[in-house]
């Protein structure tokens, strides 16, 4: 959930080591970025706890207690059950080798670098 609210994975460092280092002090030792909510930091420090048996969604309530955190206050849960939600975007397509909602790369060298 972090590194898709920000790009970047929560452990990161300038080799494995040092993210090794950060891993293993664990979620709250993390620096949230200001783009990432209360809410959201909220949740994912939930999540991500190093005892299985505190993390959210493990107690009695299961996944229940994850669905009624505030982060997901407003979703629609049944919807998403039931399939029926609208996609937050619609790509508009031509036809079916219609590639023209991705980005453009150049072509892979046929040597390796």
């Amino acid at each position: 959930m972090f590194e898709l609210l920000t790009g970047s994975p929560p452990f990161t460092g300038t080799d494995p080591m040092k993210t090794y280092n950060k891993i293993l002090k664990g979620i709250d030792a993390v620096e949230f970025p200001r783009c990432i909510t209360r809410n959201a930091a909220n949740l994912i420090k939930k999540l991500c706890r190093d005892n299985p048996a505190e993390r959210l969604g493990y107690q009695r309530g299961g996944i229940t207690e994850i669905q009624k955190h505030k982060w997901f206050d407003g979703f629609n849960w049944e919807g998403l059950a039931q399939r029926t939600l609208d996609p937050p975007i619609t790509p508009i397509v031509k036809s079916a080798v219609d590639t023209h909602n991705f980005d453009q790369y150049p072509p892979d060298a046929d040597e390796p670098p």
